[in-house]
């Protein structure tokens, strides 16, 4: 409570809490602005029935894989319209003219002053829409009545006029204006990918809306063996991995742990002894086989004359008897021409055929994608309808599979880009 004293009018003012008055008078000016009480007015004025229920968003799962920006790209771009319409327009000459210059040329036609440009280019014009004229009726005649040329065939060289009596300055500036011109690095470029696979592959018969029994039989055989093959892989890897380790039946146990490291102790294996008994006894007579031989050495006496002339007429024997070994190699090769020839010719044959196929294995190689980043390549899936999908005609069949998918595969198998990995991306967290 306020006890501050109120027996006269300026302390009453001064004492008194006047918020509730000020707030209710505020209360009351608002709703004759906005007019009238809110608790008079209807409910029709004051509530309004929606009709229309408000579309709720769709809460987008976080484990699922976002599309790609291609296939988002696809399906067309969200945002606003273009702000501004109306875009500037390229100004014609007429209209980029300067006003004076263009009202001072106004007033010198109109007295009769024309300039000779303005009249030889009227000339020209006129010229011009006569002979286009007479050529109209031609043109609308003009049929071709003999095809006696490919027309997908490669087309002729450009001809150009003659390098003896025009200099080579005004050829190229000629090829130039008509698009004939060819640089000399374009002449001899080569432009291969190391592939001989087609841009577009026919697909196969099989994969039609309708094919026929057997080509569908056959292209269920085809994905069947990609998928056998995907299977062996998987349980190589199982049976190189998890199958190389003991099960928890057949696993060491801690008695057969202590019998493999108890190996080689003597005190643990009486047989031990008994082995390295016989390494001494073994290693004591391979000592005295040493001394004995170097007893030997020590007491070797020097050749004598008689010695040396043994050892040199031996040496001459052994030459004698080399060349007319050598001798006796060339008679009979002699003879034996015809075998040479023989051997030769088989020779020659087997370098052909090696030849023949290294020629196979660059076509081979060609046939196929060449690895050009460390990663594989990775055929695409078989598009493939089951028996039951089949539908037979266009109308109600179902898409599989993605053409930005095939294209993109395409380049790979054609060596236009290199194998590509989707990289996963790690989100680290900012230290703050």
């Amino acid at each position: 409570m306020n006890k501050a004293s109120k027996k006269n009018k300026k302390s009453w003012r001064k004492n008194v809490d006047m918020t509730g008055v000020n707030q209710f008078l505020e209360e009351k000016r608002f709703e004759e602005r906005v007019g009238g009480s809110f608790a008079d007015r209807p409910d029709e004025k004051l509530f309004t029935i929606e009709k229309e229920a408000k579309p709720v968003p769709e809460k987008r799962n976080r484990k699922e894989v976002k599309k790609l920006r291609c296939f988002a790209n696809l399906e067309g771009l969200p945002g606003a319209k273009d702000p501004k319409p109306i875009r500037n327009f390229t100004l014609k000459p007429e209209d980029r003219e300067n006003p004076i210059v263009r009202d001072m040329k106004t007033k010198k036609i109109k007295s009769g002053k024309i300039q000779k440009k303005f009249v030889d280019s009227k000339l020209d014009r006129q010229k011009f829409q006569k002979m286009k004229e007479a050529n109209k009726a031609e043109a609308m005649t003009r049929r071709r009545t003999e095809f006696d040329f490919d027309l997908w065939g490669a087309s002729e060289d450009p001809k150009l006029p003659s390098p003896e009596w025009i200099k080579p300055e005004a050829i190229t500036h000629a090829a130039l204006g008509t698009g004939k011109f060819v640089p000399k690095s374009a002449k001899s470029r080569e432009i291969s990918t190391g592939t001989k696979l087609p841009a577009v592959e026919v697909p196969d018969a099989g994969a039609s809306y309708n094919p026929s029994v057997e080509d569908h039989q056959t292209l269920l055989w085809k994905a069947a063996m990609v998928e056998i093959e995907k299977e062996k892989e998987i349980q190589k890897i199982e049976r190189q991995t998890t199958g190389m380790f003991p099960s928890r039946k057949n696993a060491p146990t801690e008695k057969s742990y202590i019998m493999e490291m108890s190996e080689g102790i003597v005190e643990l294996s009486p047989d031990m002894e008994n082995t390295e008994v016989e390494e001494e006894t073994i290693g004591n007579a391979s000592e005295l086989d040493v001394e004995e031989d170097c007893s030997n050495i020590s007491g070797l006496k020097p050749k004598t004359r008689k010695q040396k002339r043994d050892k040199r007429k031996r040496m001459f024997e052994e030459q004698k008897k080399a060349r007319e070994r050598d001798l006796k190699i060339r008679e009979i090769e002699v003879i034996r021409v015809k075998s040479i020839n023989k051997e030769l010719k088989v020779e020659e044959q087997q370098t052909v055929d090696n030849q023949e196929k290294k020629k196979v294995a660059v076509e081979k190689k060609m046939s196929g994608p060449l690895k050009l980043s460390n990663y594989d390549y990775e055929p695409q899936d078989i598009e493939i309808k089951l028996s039951d999908e089949l539908t037979g005609n266009l109308r109600n069949l179902k898409q599989e599979g993605s053409l930005l998918e095939d294209r993109f595969k395409s380049l790979q198998r054609r060596n236009m880009i290199e194998v590509r990995v989707k990289q996963k991306t790690v989100k680290r967290l900012k230290r703050k």
